[in-house]
């Protein structure tokens, strides 16, 4: 079985390799195509970078803090297509049959690919947990800088609150500079009283934690007989919230390069938030979808036999719908009509229930 065993995992990896290499240059071409017009303005160079940087690097840059990203959602679906094209090539040449022929279940015959499967998971936790974050803030400030004709900011935004009594209300957040406008600012004061702020831009201060009013503020102290007063140019403002925490509060994407401790951590200042707590949750749900998906799949594959086309279109049919049901159940959890945990973990939970039951009943 050494030689079965060998042949099968260098033909996962050889598969696995090929179609994450063939999403990501897919990825990279559709999105350029549809971003090419405004990567070719001169304005990109000459209006927020240096004129010495190449307008090839600065592209390069961009798809550097895109790409991270988007495969740390997409890895799971490529392993399981990587699996299901493993198997479905050792069947089209006839290749099990004879191994089983000669008294190797199937069960055994594959476990190369699960064990690949199982690495994968285990990769995509590490790379999600130490690749990713390495890409920093600067590299997703500049991904959302270059969105094209998309929305540079989001509106509505909801209370921020400290966990202190502090809360902050703005209009807008914009994603390219990181500031908040039309701010107002309560702050608990004396015996029952607030101190307001009126603000019309708060922006990150040079070290970044921090914030500061560049256009000035004015201050209305807590009392019944009180008149506002002028604030500098430049004054330093006390949100009791880090920068890096409202780029994640504001923007739900921001949580994406965040690691399980800062995640973990962010979600323990804001409690209320209960999407924090579902993605916390899913740092874990996530990378194990790569197992659960491929445990799934492959024997739904083997029990079609030579019906490769339809074995295969079902496991792919599978990982769509686990794709849809994740959405259902996160969108369940971060609203508040289901628990966090149940949330996070029933569409994993689903898959491996299913996939163990059929791997267990196939007929070998």
């Amino acid at each position: 079985m050494r030689l079965l065993d060998r042949y099968l995992t260098w033909t996962f990896w050889r598969v696995f390799l090929g179609a994450l290499l063939m999403f990501t240059i897919g990825v990279v071409a559709l999105d350029f195509v549809g971003r090419v017009d405004y990567f070719m303005r001169d304005e990109i160079i000459a209006g927020t970078y240096a004129e010495s940087w190449s307008r090839f690097k600065i592209i390069a840059m961009f798809y550097a803090a895109y790409l991270p990203l988007v495969l740390k959602e997409v890895i799971p679906f490529v392993s399981v297509a990587a699996s299901l094209l493993t198997v479905s090539s050792v069947l089209g040449r006839n290749e099990v049959f004879p191994v089983v022929a000669a008294g190797v279940s199937m069960r055994r015959l594959f476990v190369p690919v699960f064990l690949g499967a199982a690495i994968v998971s285990v990769g995509h936790l590490a790379f999600q947990e130490y690749v990713v974050p390495q890409l920093g803030r600067e590299q997703i400030a500049l991904k959302r800088f270059f969105q094209g004709s998309r929305a540079q900011g989001a509106e509505f935004i909801e209370h921020i609150r400290d966990g202190k009594g502090t809360v902050t209300r703005a209009r807008y957040y914009s994603f390219a500079h990181g500031t908040l406008e039309d701010v107002t600012l309560m702050r608990p004061w004396g015996d029952g009283g607030f101190e307001r702020w009126d603000i019309p831009i708060v922006a990150p201060n040079a070290e970044g934690d921090g914030w500061i009013a560049p256009e000035g503020a004015t201050v209305e102290p807590a009392g019944v007989e009180t008149v506002a007063q002028p604030r500098p140019p430049g004054v330093a403002v006390h949100l009791g919230v880090a920068p890096a925490d409202v780029e994640a509060l504001v923007s739900r994407q921001g949580t994406a390069e965040l690691s399980f401790g800062e995640l973990k951590a962010l979600a323990a200042k804001f409690p209320e938030r209960r999407h924090l707590r579902v993605d916390l949750h899913k740092q874990f749900a996530r990378p194990l979808s790569s197992f659960a998906l491929v445990l799934c799949s492959v024997p739904v594959l083997l029990s079609a036999g030579r019906s490769v086309f339809w074995g295969s279109t079902i496991g792919f049919a599978i990982s769509a719908a686990y794709y849809f049901m994740d959405i259902f159940f996160t969108s369940a959890g971060a609203r508040g009509d289901l628990p966090v945990v149940f949330c996070a973990y029933f569409p994993v939970a689903m898959l491996l229930s299913f996939g163990l039951a059929r791997l267990l009943t196939l007929r070998t």
